[in-house]
């Protein structure tokens, strides 16, 4: 397929497509950093992804405009590396030949997470913002029988069937133009992951003076006063008048604690690696290697 790309026009040659909750937003920021990389200051543009979508009970609209979307790379100087973050590439069938068709050469990043776990953090997510009120396992047996509390596509059972989707990139981009990390070997040792990164990249940058900060753990409020002013939308409103370093700085380290995620249930549990164990057995053919899954270990 040609390209569209003008020679007056600056595109991204490097897209991190996904999994959400599986570190994109720590790669994003990681990367932002380094010498020789320019990412998007709009971290989910959704440019390549047509769909609308319903994401976390707002309806999401992607850049439609090719000019709308091109400022966002308007202040490149000479980085060798122009990126941007969407993780709804990974879950739109047509992303990555859209993707091709403007930037053939395109490098692209997957990181997948467990799939048990990812859909398990999503949904925490979700009673965190407030967005659904149902326990786990009503809201898993709704899912089951195809049934919502809220129109959210993008928290669907099936849509993180990941196999399908990584073999798509494969196919399209070549696997030399295609790196798929394991979120939990990142959390493991991020150090290791970026250096591997950079050097997909072929980006020469230092890492000795590194330090781990690994974005969006899993929090809630810190208690009743906290959870009102988190939660109040009077608050919110107010909040948009203080600068939004300082609005993180209050909800980080004021309003929210780190915590220790409830268990899932055992038979909540038995169902999604019932459901999720044929696709992570052919994701691992595709990637040739087992994956640290304990959810998948036979």
């Amino acid at each position: 397929m040609k390209s569209k790309i003008e020679s007056s026009e600056k595109w991204p040659n490097f897209f991190i497509v996904g999994a959400p909750k599986a570190g994109t937003t720590s790669l994003h920021t990681f990367l932002k950093d380094i010498p020789g990389i320019y990412m998007s200051p709009m971290k989910e543009p959704h440019y390549f992804n047509k769909v609308d979508l319903v994401v976390h009970d707002k309806l999401l609209k992607p850049i439609r405009d090719k000019n709308h979307y091109l400022k966002l790379f308007e202040n490149i100087k000479n980085e060798k590396v122009v990126g941007e973050s969407s993780p709804t590439y990974l879950t739109e069938p047509e992303s990555p030949l859209r993707i091709h068709e403007i930037a053939p050469q395109a490098h692209i990043l997957i990181s997948l997470r467990d799939p048990i776990e990812r859909y398990y953090s999503q949904y925490f997510q979700y009673v965190r913002t407030k967005k659904l009120k149902l326990s786990f396992h009503e809201q898993l047996q709704m899912r089951i029988e195809n049934k919502t509390e809220h129109p959210d596509r993008y928290y669907g059972l099936k849509l993180f069937k990941y196999s399908e989707k990584v073999k798509k990139y494969l196919d399209v981009f070549g696997p030399k133009q295609v790196k798929i990390i394991i979120f939990e070997e990142f959390i493991e040792d991020p150090k290791k992951t970026f250096q591997d990164i950079l050097k997909f990249l072929d980006v020469n940058h230092s890492m000795e003076d590194f330090r781990a900060e690994i974005k969006n753990p899993f929090r809630l409020p810190k208690g009743p006063v906290s959870s009102y002013l988190y939660y109040s939308k009077t608050v919110k409103k107010i909040a948009k008048l203080i600068p939004s370093s300082q609005r993180s700085f209050l909800k980080e380290k004021v309003l929210l604690t780190k915590r220790t995620k409830p268990k899932m249930g055992k038979q909540d549990r038995e169902f999604l690696i019932k459901f999720y164990k044929d696709d992570v057995k052919e994701l691992q053919k595709i990637l040739g290697r087992e994956l640290p899954w304990p959810n998948f270990k036979n």
